[in-house]
């Protein structure tokens, strides 16, 4: 069984993430980073889970449908650990 721990990186995407979709819906916004959260939380029964990232085969990416688009969660396991590396958009120009 894996442990999920958030890098600083991805915690301050999470917080960005929620201040762009704040302006528009509050609710959304919490709702969006809910989804996002308990995402994660099948990385510790399937770490493997995110494909492979093709510039860096250590580091995997979950992909996190979340209404008409959704959600990358770039990740890193080293051990029994998976750490979130940094969280966007799909629409996001990366």
């Amino acid at each position: 069984m894996a442990i999920v721990k958030w890098l600083p990186d991805a915690l301050d995407d999470l917080k960005r993430l929620h201040e762009f979709i704040e302006k528009y819906s509050p609710v959304a916004a919490s709702r969006a980073i809910d989804a996002l959260i308990e995402s994660t939380e099948s990385l510790t029964e399937f770490p493997e889970i995110g494909r492979p990232w093709e510039l860096e085969p250590d580091y995997r990416e979950l992909l996190v449908k979340y209404g008409a688009r959704g959600y990358v969660i770039r990740y890193r396991l080293i051990e029994d650990k998976a750490f979130i590396v940094r969280v966007w958009h799909s629409l996001e120009n990366r």
